[in-house]
């Protein structure tokens, strides 16, 4: 029988939650920065076009330099700091699911443990949060089974919770870029509009936010779609009855640790708004409220 549910719980392993949650925050704070600047600079950019040209003491060409500007830095800075935070996060996560699995670290598809000093130094600094507990990290029904059967059912979870998010948020963020981009139009077409000057006020200013979706867009549909194929070997097994093996299991682990080193980052206000109904939903995907 397995004993992942004791595992989970055991300080050493919550100190792992907590250093890899802070890392999380980290990357999440920097991409709320990342969308304030780039949104901010299109509403800046568009509330522009309703003063007179006459009354703006300087071209307004320079505002298309500045959103294109806004967009490298996206691209050079935030881009490079995020990943940093967020492959360290996902190399922590890892470890702790090896731990309470028994699953070796592969060094192959993951590289070198993490360092201690980092897990420490995240862990000491992460402040708790009461509406998002660390503790009893799978909160599902494995009383009884094999340690195999057991750690695929948390694996299916993990695929599930992961694709179902990322799935909200992607149509999130595609109402939002059609939003930015129907107040450009709107307020565009509200003076005299040709060809230069569409370029110049209407796509410039919207180049940061078409760049950051976009982006934020295909990372999501490349995760969901691995989430998506992962869940369909999973689900073989389950409706087959058969119990995979330790080296199978390895494999469909190195895929979650690959999706979670890669994928597009949610906003923490966005989970904690879909927490509540998609534990409820994952708990019937694992079998308890069937």
């Amino acid at each position: 029988m397995n004993n992942i549910k004791e595992l989970q719980n055991r300080p050493e392993n919550i100190r792992l939650l907590a250093a890899q949650r802070q890392l999380y925050i980290k990357a999440k704070n920097a991409f709320a920065v990342q969308v304030v600047l780039t949104v901010l600079s299109v509403v800046v950019l568009n509330f522009l076009k309703l003063i007179p040209q006459e009354k703006i003491p300087f071209d307004t060409a320079w505002f298309a330099l500045l959103a294109s500007v806004v967009a490298i830095i996206d691209l050079s800075v935030f881009i490079g700091y995020i990943s940093n935070m967020r492959t360290r996060a996902a190399k922590i996560q890892e470890l702790f699911d090896c731990r309470i699995y028994g699953l070796q670290w592969n060094k192959f598809n993951a590289g070198s443990q993490p360092e201690k000093t980092d897990i420490k130094n995240n862990a000491d600094q992460y402040r708790p949060n009461p509406y998002s507990p660390l503790k009893d990290w799978y909160n599902i029904d494995l009383d009884g089974l094999p340690q195999e059967s057991a750690i695929i059912v948390c694996q299916e979870i993990n695929l599930y919770y992961d694709g179902r998010l990322r799935e909200k948020f992607k149509q999130h963020c595609i109402w939002a870029l059609v939003g930015l981009g129907g107040l450009s139009v709107l307020i565009g077409f509200s003076g005299e509009l040709t060809v230069p000057i569409f370029f110049k006020d209407l796509v410039a200013p919207l180049l940061p936010a078409l760049a950051l979706t976009i982006k934020v867009y295909t990372e999501n549909v490349k995760s969901v779609k691995a989430s998506s194929e992962l869940k369909m070997a999973v689900n073989t097994f389950r409706q087959n009855n058969a119990v995979p093996t330790i080296e199978q299991l390895r494999q469909i682990q190195d895929k979650i640790y690959c999706s979670r080193k890669d994928s597009a980052l949610v906003p923490e206000w966005f989970y904690n708004k879909k927490r509540k109904g998609l534990e409820e939903d994952m708990r019937v995907t694992a079998g308890r409220d069937q």
